[in-house]
C-alpha cells in the first residue's frame, strides 16, 4: 500500500491551502453537530512514521471541532494498569459514545507493531494481532460506528531531514531521542512489515487512507476531504436516503450441548450435611489455586448464566467464600444504563475484565444479548444473530492476548422446580426481595427462552471457551460440581 504513494505532484502552496481549508473546516464543524444529533459514533485513527506530522494533522482536525463533542487519545506506552490487561482492553474502554468522536493519535496499530516486533516469533504474533484488530473494528462498524484511518507516509531521507531540523530547534530538540534514531536506522526493515500490516487491516468496514505527508499541507487537505466524505456517507445512510444493506450475520456452527436438570453422581443426591466435607475440601483447594493464579499473573473469567432461581447467587457465594477478596471481583449484570446503551454492548463487560492474576466472576454477562435482549426484542434479529460471532471472537481474543482462561456455567433446572422456588421465595420474608414481577413475566416466556438457550449453548460453546451445564435441581451437589470444575480447570491452566 505504501508503494508509489510519494510523488512530487503532491505539493500545495500556503495561499492555495488556506483558501481550500477554510470551507472544509466550517463543513467539519457542521458535520460534527449532525453526527451528534444522529447518534453516530466516530473513530479517527492517525498513524504514520515518526515525524510524519501526526501531531500537526491531528491539531488541524480538532481546531474545527467543538471540544465538548470529541475526545483526543494520545496513545503512548501502556500504563502499569493497562499492561496487566488484554491487548485491546485500553482501546475498548476509550471507544466513543454514540454521537461523539474519538481521535486516536497513535492507536492499536503502533502498539501492536512495537509490542510484537520485540518478540522472537513476531511474525506469528503480528498475525494474531491482525485478526483481533480486524474483528474489533468490524464489531464497532457493525454497531454503527464510522472508522476512518489515516497513515502518514514519508521516505527515510525526509524523516532524517525532519529529525535534524527538530534537533536544531530549541523548542523541539527534546522530541528527538536516541531511540528514535535507532528506529530510523531500521526504516528499510520496518517498511515491508508495516506495508503488510496495513494491507491486512485494510477492510471494507475500516479502510486505510495512506497519504503522502512530505508536504504537510497536502496531507491535511487529504485528511479533511476523506474524513468529511466518510461522515457525509454515514449521515446519508442514517437518514434513510440510502438505506444500509445489512449483510446476513455469519453464524458460527452449532455444537449441540446436552442439557439436564439432574446432577446426581451414581444416581445419588446429598443433603447439605452430607455435601459439606467435600465442599470444605474444594473451598480450601480454591484458595490454593487462586494464590497460584495470582503468583503467575494468570487472569481468569468465570461466567454464570442460568434460569431465574437456578441458584447462581448461592453457587457464587460458595465458590468465593474463602478466596482472598483482594484478588477477585463479582460483577452482577443488570439492565444497561444510559451510558452503557450509548456504547457497543460489549463495552461494559470488557471494562470489567480482570487484570493479570485476578478473577472476575460475572453473575450474568454479555450473553444477555442472545437471551433476554433477543426474547424481549431489546435488539434486532440482525444484532443478536451477529452477537454469536462477536462473543466467540471476544472470548478467543481475551484468552489469546491475556494468557488467561474463561469458564462458562449454565445452571439448569426444570420449569416445575423454578415454580416451586418462586413460591418458596414469596412465602419467605427474608427472600421476598429475590422475586419480582419481571421474574414472573420471564417465566411466561419459558419456551422462547428455552429455544434461545439451546442456540446460545450450541453456537458459543467453543474449544477455547466451552459451556459446562450444571444440573441444579439439587443445589448442594450443583455447588460441588461447579467448584470441582473451576479447580480442575485452574490446575490445567497452571500446568
Amino acid at each position: 500500500m505504501l508503494k508509489n504513494v510519494i510523488s512530487p505532484k503532491n505539493r500545495i502552496d500556503t495561499k492555495t491551502f488556506e483558501k481550500k481549508i477554510a470551507p472544509l473546516k466550517e463543513r467539519l464543524g457542521i458535520l460534527q453537530r449532525s453526527l451528534h444529533d444522529a447518534g453516530i459514533p466516530v473513530v479517527v485513527v492517525m498513524e504514520g512514521w515518526d515525524a510524519a506530522g501526526i501531531t500537526r494533522s491531528t491539531k488541524m482536525v480538532i481546531d474545527s471541532l467543538d471540544p465538548r463533542g470529541f475526545t483526543l487519545h494520545t496513545i503512548e506506552q501502556p500504563t502499569d494498569n493497562e499492561r496487566v490487561r488484554p491487548f485491546l482492553w485500553r482501546f475498548w474502554v476509550r471507544t466513543p459514545q454514540k454521537g461523539r468522536i474519538a481521535i486516536f493519535a497513535r492507536s492499536w496499530y503502533s502498539r501492536a507493531i512495537s509490542a510484537e516486533m520485540q518478540k522472537a516469533s513476531w511474525t506469528k504474533s503480528l498475525k494474531g494481532r491482525t485478526i483481533a484488530i480486524n474483528n474489533f473494528e468490524r464489531q464497532l462498524s457493525d454497531d454503527g460506528a464510522v472508522i476512518v484511518k489515516f497513515f502518514l507516509h514519508i521516505e527515510k531521507e525526509e524523516q532524517k531531514r525532519r529529525f535534524i531540523a527538530r534537533e536544531h530547534d530549541p523548542l523541539k530538540a527534546w522530541l528527538v531521542t536516541p531511540a528514535l534514531w535507532e528506529i530510523h536506522k531500521s526504516y528499510e526493515l520496518s517498511l515491508p512489515v508495516i506495508d503488510h500490516f496495513l494491507e491486512k487491516t485494510d477492510t471494507k468496514s475500516a479502510p486505510w487512507h495512506v497519504l503522502d505527508a512530505t508536504d504537510e499541507n497536502f496531507a491535511v487537505l487529504k485528511i479533511y476531504t476523506a474524513l468529511e466524505a466518510a461522515l457525509e456517507k454515514a449521515l446519508l445512510v442514517k437518514s434513510g436516503e440510502k438505506p444500509a444493506k445489512l449483510p446476513d450475520p455469519l453464524l458460527p456452527e452449532k455444537r449441540p450441548v446436552k442439557r439436564s436438570a439432574g446432577n446426581y453422581k451414581d444416581g445419588k443426591s446429598c443433603t447439605r450435611e452430607e455435601c459439606q466435607p467435600a465442599l470444605d475440601a474444594l473451598q480450601e483447594e480454591m484458595i490454593r489455586v487462586q494464590g497460584l493464579l495470582f503468583k503467575r499473573k494468570i487472569p481468569l473469567i468465570i461466567v454464570y448464566e442460568g434460569w431465574d432461581a437456578a441458584g447462581k447467587g448461592g453457587n457464587i457465594t460458595r465458590l468465593a467464600r474463602y478466596m482472598n477478596p483482594r484478588g477477585y471481583d463479582v460483577i452482577p449484570t443488570s439492565a444497561p444504563g444510559a451510558t452503557e446503551k450509548s456504547h457497543h454492548y460489549l463495552w461494559r463487560f470488557v471494562r470489567n475484565f480482570p487484570q493479570a492474576g485476578h478473577i472476575a466472576i460475572f453473575d450474568r454477562s454479555w450473553y444477555g444479548r442472545v437471551l433476554v435482549e433477543r426474547v424481549e426484542n431489546f435488539c434486532t434479529k440482525n444484532e443478536w444473530q451477529r452477537a454469536y460471532r462477536e462473543i466467540n471472537e471476544m472470548e478467543a481474543d481475551y484468552v489469546y492476548s491475556s494468557g488467561g482462561g474463561i469458564i462458562k456455567f449454565w445452571l439448569e433446572i426444570t420449569k416445575d422446580e423454578q415454580l416451586r422456588r418462586f413460591e418458596q421465595r414469596e412465602d419467605d420474608p427474608l427472600k421476598q426481595w429475590k422475586i419480582t414481577d419481571e421474574d414472573w413475566r420471564n417465566r411466561e416466556k419459558w419456551d422462547l427462552y428455552d429455544k434461545a438457550v439451546d442456540e446460545m449453548l450450541a453456537r458459543t460453546s467453543t474449544k477455547i471457551a466451552p459451556w459446562t451445564v450444571i444440573g441444579s435441581e439439587d443445589k448442594w451437589p450443583a455447588r460441588i460440581r461447579t467448584i470441582e470444575k473451576v479447580t480442575s480447570y485452574c490446575r490445567d491452566l497452571l500446568e
